[in-house]
């Protein structure tokens, strides 16, 4: 395969919306990685379009830090969902979905809705009545679909960003009955551990693009690193036991060719302190690699071009 065609990372180097920030240094580390510079020499065209920070000044609630952030990103995704450019957002805390897939379906909103295969040990989907711990990472999906902050709810539009039936859960075994009794009532598909280990993960990945192929112009894979086994990434913050494995995951990734509706992906949560031997770094890359490889000659090729990415939000 002829590997010619340019990939733009953006860097969400935060992690205020977790209980540790670690996770934000996790994109500066990622952008002087010897494995994803390695990439480069196998044909894949990596570039970094942006790299967003917090601003200096720290005076702002975490709110209206993860809102200024989220914007950013948005208008940034939305930029290249609109010319057909394919991007994978590297976190950071997994609060940059907010951000990563408002821009995506507001770019693509006149064409039709966007779906969206959310990889994760943890549902992510609490609101502020329902959080035991007010970390914003913990929110992103209901964010999503319409349920939280209005000033997360509303980036770029203020319409849900997803229909619950266009997204699809893979990984869960840690969550809470707040937003578990939330995706119940939207309807999520959720495809437990428990059941990804039963079927195997290639099995279920296909069933997942099917669903969120359905009746969409588009979909987008957002990876949360907790979602594999610790042994196998121990660089994240929120680490859950009996995860999926990282062979079988890359696999899966792998497997994923041809799909020209895939217009983005998103990996999050990788905190290079509590990292070992670059396990997970490494990690990093190989999910790069499966995504790309199989992927890179055949992007939005079925997408049209939208409408323009305004910033609806002030920026705080």
């Amino acid at each position: 395969m002829s590997l010619t065609k340019k990939i733009n990372l953006i860097g969400y180097a935060s992690g205020i919306g977790a209980a540790e920030p670690g996770s934000g240094d996790g994109p500066i580390v990622l952008a002087e990685s010897p494995y994803l510079s390695d990439l480069n020499s196998q044909g894949i065209k990596l570039q970094w379009e942006k790299m967003l920070t917090l601003p200096k000044s720290n005076e702002n609630s975490k709110l209206n830090l993860v809102t200024h952030l989220s914007t950013q990103l948005a208008t940034t995704t939305c930029e290249n969902a609109k010319n057909k450019q394919f991007f994978i957002v590297l976190g950071g805390d997994h609060s940059s979905a907010i951000g990563t897939w408002s821009g995506a379906s507001h770019a693509l909103k006149s064409q039709g809705e966007i779906g969206l295969i959310w990889i994760d040990a943890h549902m992510d989907s609490h609101t502020y009545e329902t959080t035991p711990s007010e970390n914003i990472h913990g929110m992103p999906l209901a964010c999503l679909l319409g349920h939280g902050a209005p000033s997360l709810t509303h980036i770029l539009n203020n319409e849900p960003k997803l229909n619950p039936k266009n997204v699809c859960m893979i990984g869960v075994r840690s969550f809470e009955k707040g937003e578990e009794e939330l995706l119940k009532k939207l309807q999520v598909k959720i495809f437990f551990m428990d059941e990804v280990k039963q079927r195997g993960l290639d099995i279920v990945m296909q069933e997942a693009v099917k669903i969120v192929s359905a009746n969409t112009v588009g979909f987008g894979l957002t990876i949360d690193l907790d979602s594999v086994d610790p042994s196998d990434a121990p660089g994240t913050g929120a680490a859950e036991p009996d995860g999926l494995l990282a062979k079988e995951l890359y696999q899966a990734l792998s497997k994923m060719a041809n799909k020209s509706n895939l217009i983005g992906a998103e990996i999050a949560e990788f905190d290079p302190h509590l990292d070992r031997e670059q396990k997970t770094e490494k990690l990093v890359s190989k999910m790069i690699e499966a995504i790309v490889k199989t992927n890179i000659n055949t992007t939005n090729s079925n997408i049209q071009e939208s409408f323009n990415c305004e910033t609806k939000n002030a920026i705080v």
